[in-house]
């Protein structure tokens, strides 16, 4: 995702990273119970907006691509551009397929959770 970032954006986050690591703090020996908790908390909600957005992408773009197929004359919108011709493989912005990566990334979330 980096990679079609702006550079101002991809450098604030490299920045985040080397002077924090929010998950290693919340599970070392020394942080209080409730950082353990409010961080898991945090993955949780976090977690259910990857859900939401699979519905709405579902909804708004799977959804319409199938009802009006990718033709020529269809117009460009979201559905139809994503669709390289075929329902099959919708891409996402970054070229990715398009469900497969929003479900993995909902799912590598979650597998950021500590120990409960």
């Amino acid at each position: 995702m980096r990679t079609y970032m702006p550079a101002p954006h991809r450098s604030f986050l490299a920045h985040v990273e080397s002077i924090s690591n929010i998950r290693a703090y919340a599970s070392s020996s020394t942080a209080a119970p409730e950082v353990k908790e409010t961080y898991n908390a945090a993955v949780d909600e976090l977690s259910k907006l990857r859900d939401i957005h699979i519905q709405i992408v579902a909804r708004y773009i799977i959804s319409p691509s199938r009802r009006q197929g990718a033709t020529k004359n269809a117009g460009m919108n979201l559905a139809v551009a994503s669709t390289n011709g075929t329902t099959e493989m919708l891409q996402g912005t970054g070229g990715t397929a398009l469900l497969p990566f929003l479900r993995q990334s909902r799912d590598e979330t979650k597998e950021t959770a500590l120990g409960r």
